[in-house]
């Protein structure tokens, strides 16, 4: 049987000499100009961030969240626990996370702080 190499049908050029922000269209590739370091500064903090400024700030508090998450994989606590990318205020899994620590927003606002410090 014979194999046929498979080519992406959109192919993504990432670019970024001059650091602005250009979408463009050529043929069918989308090229974006923006660095990779750029993207990565402004990214909010991810989960591993998030659950590691957690612990740091309240040892042994991660084994308490991750007790309360529900078994069922239907529920949007579950989903968000196993889902979540990045966390923003306001997000299911940092809401989640508050009302199981009993956080207060300044709290909260610290561990966000202390989360965007963590190595991503």
């Amino acid at each position: 049987m014979p194999s046929y190499p498979l080519r992406p049908t959109f192919p993504v050029d990432v670019r970024s000499p001059s650091g602005t922000v250009r979408i463009g269209r050529q043929g069918t590739a989308v090229t974006v100009d923006v660095t990779g370091e750029q993207l990565l500064a402004t990214l909010p903090p991810t989960t591993g961030q998030l659950f590691g400024a957690l612990e740091g700030m309240f040892p042994g508090s991660t084994a308490m969240v991750a007790g309360a998450v529900p078994a069922d994989p239907s529920s949007p606590v579950h989903r968000a626990y196993q889902t979540t990318a990045f966390v923003s205020p306001g997000c299911a899994l940092l809401v989640f996370v508050q009302a199981t620590l009993g956080l207060t927003d300044l709290q909260v606002e610290s561990l966000l702080a202390a989360a965007a410090l963590q190595p991503k």
